[in-house]
């Protein structure tokens, strides 16, 4: 479906709307606006740790564990 048409769609579930409805829907799109206005969701802290790790991942420092490695370091402990 084109965006164009779905558009079209919605505003025909919106005329047809009652007041619940229109309230679910109202209460998402003010939540969808107030999010897309925050700059960023991380603290400075977790995004400085997220590029920490990408940097060691690029690196190649970073070890990682097929499924079955890790149920045995598990299950030696």
């Amino acid at each position: 479906m084109t965006t164009g048409a779905m558009k079209k769609k919605v505003y025909q579930y919106l005329d047809a709307a009652d007041e619940h409805l229109l309230h679910i829907i109202y209460s998402l799109l003010k939540v969808y606006k107030e999010d897309e206005n925050k700059e960023n969701l991380l603290t400075k802290e977790q995004k400085a740790e997220l590029d920490k790790t990408l940097t060691a991942h690029k690196a190649g420092r970073l070890k990682y564990h097929t499924l079955e490695s890790a149920k045995r370091l598990v299950n030696k402990k």
